[in-house]
């Protein structure tokens, strides 16, 4: 039997992050023109964030049921790694990129399954050229772009709502989940530094939605805050005069926005399934300072506050370059919006 096809987009989110990714865009294309796909059982911080919106939203079991589809699939990587799923829920699949990092995950041959990409930069495009003739352009990161508008911030505000110190130095720690996490490693070294500095964390979603043992463990050291609630980390960048962070996105944020940037080591990090050789956050090692879990707090202490380590340097501009598009920080949504209302003519 064959299926409806709903005449607009469906952006399939699953964890509260993704809405965060998307949601300068949704700002930007006509109100009816898009509805937001949801699993089953949908994070209720990631549902309460489409509620306060006013978005359009189903479940995928809905879309089953009713034997309907949407003509345009928008997601990142594919959902439970189940093609005849998403074949079910689009006609045709968009892949709207929302990080950069574990390259053998993001980059891998399941792109095949993809008819169009609207990616970051060139670096992706590059990564992901055995995928021609499927068409790509380059958006940059939607996200981002109030940074580069210029962001009207109450900064005594946000510091108060984060409990920090506006007299100390903040660092913003974003740990990512699983093997690749520096939390079991690091958690309590950095605990002994916030005397010295206000220590914000914000764990990755699916530590929050799947490791509640590490976020207990969090919660147990002495940080100012960790951010258990759905929190756009654009407004971290704003307070941050360092950023820590550990492999997948993590650090790019940091990169995107030109902040001082600590790499948090983890032993053989480079032989994960997820990254490579080569990945692009392994990659950044060449450029940035890094800490390895043995390093005593006097170490951190000498390297965020010796100058000569926060010096940009040409190359470091670079690789910046490399990952993104310069040209459209600040119209990274107006440029993937413009795309997305115009399909029709890419497909």
């Amino acid at each position: 039997m064959s299926r409806l096809v709903i005449p607009k987009l469906g952006f399939l989110l699953h964890i509260p992050n993704a809405f965060f990714s998307y949601r300068p865009i949704f700002e930007r294309l006509p109100v009816g023109s898009f509805d937001i796909v949801l699993p089953d059982d949908p994070p209720p911080e990631l549902l309460e964030l489409i509620i306060s919106q006013d978005y359009r939203y189903t479940l995928i079991s809905e879309l089953i049921s009713a034997r309907t589809m949407y003509k345009y699939l928008v997601s990142d990587q594919l959902f439970l790694q189940d093609y005849q799923l998403m074949h079910k829920l689009g006609s045709r699949q968009i892949r709207l990129f929302s990080e950069l990092g574990n390259d053998r995950l993001n980059l891998g041959n399941s792109n095949r399954f993809y008819d169009l990409f609207l990616c970051w930069g060139r670096y992706q495009q590059n990564k992901l050229s055995f995928c021609s003739p499927t068409p790509f352009f380059q958006v940059g990161w939607p996200q981002m772009d109030a940074w580069h508008e210029g962001m009207n911030v109450d900064l005594n505000l946000l510091l108060d709502t984060l409990n920090c110190d506006r007299y100390r130095p903040v660092l913003v720690w974003q740990p990512t989940f699983g093997d690749l996490s520096s939390i079991d490693a690091y958690a309590e070294t950095l605990s002994l530094l916030t005397s010295r500095y206000n220590i914000v964390v914000k764990p990755h979603d699916y530590t929050l939605l799947e490791e509640p043992e590490r976020v207990a463990f969090l919660k147990a050291q002495k940080f100012q805050v960790v951010l258990t609630e759905p929190f756009d980390e654009l407004y971290l960048y704003v307070i941050a005069d360092y950023v820590l962070a550990d492999y997948g996105n993590t650090p790019f944020g940091a990169i995107y926005t030109d902040q001082r940037l600590i790499l948090l080591d983890l032993p053989d990090a480079y032989n994960h399934p997820f990254t490579g050789l080569g990945s692009s956050e392994i990659t950044l090692r060449n450029y940035y300072p890094s800490l390895d879990p043995g390093d005593n707090p006097d170490a951190y202490v000498r390297l965020i506050e010796e100058d000569t380590e926060w010096q940009t340097t040409a190359r470091q501009n670079r690789l910046r370059d490399r990952f993104f598009t310069p040209s459209l920080y600040g119209r990274s949504a107006k440029q993937a919006a413009h795309v997305l209302e115009h399909l029709e003519q890419f497909l």
